[in-house]
């Protein structure tokens, strides 16, 4: 099955050509299970599976789950080397997947194809005995990206009724997370006029380049600090912390270095405990960087929601199926990993986040390693969480 997933390249956006080949094999294997393939354009789709009850368009009238099994098809990386470079600074294509043993290893399985695996295999066991209605959505658009457009979380929450909980099968810390962080990315923009360096004795905007970077850093480090210091006052029990790093930055022409460029953009990634005040992270940065003339800071919200209470059924439910294969896990903290689980929770359904998590990285570090052993475990968890949630 992981094969299966692993075969077909699914960037960002570019997830259809797995989703209908996937669906097609999955539909051969489980013909008893409905799998359909949900479009979001030409490019980009995602899988639903639905077991006890029809989703819309099998031929049935919808009805809410009582649980969606979440993961997602898209790949944080997109497999191209040409589009890749800029982030891993290499030309050679990724290797292809491979299983040797105990050890499966291939591109794009932490993030995450191969707690995908998990998930369908635990819930195609788990589908005979369903007396509700289940689903396993595999989502296309899974992954942060700026301006991504509809999601394939997006898309089956307002195409279905809302689901009465989700579990989001992605790798994470040991145990079950019931909240997750909000995450946002920040755009400061630095603009000045350009011109040819012989007119710029100074440097032109560049040379300002230092400062704005170590300015920002510092105001993320002091920011995060404040953010989680208030959090735990609020709540120390809560699992969900905060983070922030610069993730890009872009200026100038490489072929026309003679001349200074008129913008000097940054983006940052941060990560805080929700929920999330709209704009008041752009609002202290911008206010931080008064000194920079021309200096703009705007935000892109990527998911932000409330937690799940620790005793809600779903969360107590997880817990139950995790500690039956592995036993008590120790309390998370301060985890600043952001998943469509607070796309779940911000939409008012009850989601817990559970998942395998890889082995220790080779040479290549855009190619992940799992142990087979530990992905059947997780299978087994999964279907252990589907039977008992929606057999009830």
């Amino acid at each position: 099955m992981l094969a299966e997933l692993a075969g077909t390249a699914s960037p960002h956006g570019g997830e259809r050509a797995l989703a209908e080949r996937f669906a097609a094999w999955a539909a051969r294997r489980w013909p008893s299970i409905s799998w359909q393939v949900r479009p979001l354009d030409d490019g980009s789709a995602s899988v639903l599976a639905s077991a006890g009850g029809p989703a819309e368009g099998s031929g049935g009238p919808a009805r809410a789950a009582d649980l969606v099994l979440y993961s997602h098809l898209d790949t944080s990386l997109t497999g191209d080397p040409a589009r890749d470079a800029a982030i891993t600074g290499r030309a050679d294509a990724p290797p292809p997947f491979e299983h040797d043993g105990d050890t499966v290893t291939g591109f794009g399985l932490g993030v995450a194809k191969a707690p995908a695996a998990a998930a369908v295999a635990g819930f195609v066991r788990a589908a005979p005995t369903v007396r509700g209605t289940a689903h396993l959505l595999l989502a296309a658009r899974g992954t942060h990206r700026a301006g991504h457009g509809l999601t394939g979380v997006g898309e089956y929450l307002q195409a279905l009724p809302r689901p009465a909980a989700a579990v989001v099968a992605k790798g994470g810390p040991p145990g079950v997370l019931r909240q997750e962080p909000g995450a946002l990315y920040l755009l400061v923009r630095l603009s000045a006029g350009w011109g040819p360096l012989m007119l710029h004795p100074g440097g032109g905007l560049l040379s300002q380049a230092a400062g704005l970077l170590s300015a920002v850093s510092t105001w993320g480090s002091n920011y995060v600090a404040d953010v989680r210091q208030q959090a735990i006052f609020a709540d120390p029990s809560r699992p969900d912390g905060a983070s922030f790093g610069l993730g890009a930055l872009r200026a100038g022409s490489p072929e026309k270095a003679d001349l200074t460029p008129s913008t000097l953009e940054l983006v940052g990634y941060l990560v805080l405990p929700g929920p999330i005040e709209p704009g008041a992270a752009a609002a202290s940065l911008r206010a931080h960087l008064a000194e920079f003339d021309g200096v703009e800071v705007d935000e892109q919200l990527l998911g932000d929601g409330p937690g799940t209470p620790a005793d809600a059924p779903i969360v107590r439910a997880a817990t139950a199926a995790y500690e039956a294969e592995f036993g008590p896990a120790e309390p998370i903290r301060n985890w600043t990993g952001s998943t469509d689980g607070v796309v779940f929770r911000a939409a008012g359904v009850s989601t817990a986040r559970l998942g395998p998590r890889p082995l220790p990285p080779g040479d290549d570090p855009r190619i992940d390693r799992f142990s087979v052993a530990a992905l059947t475990q997780w299978a087994r968890v999964y279907e252990k969480l589907v039977a008992s949630f929606v057999s009830r």
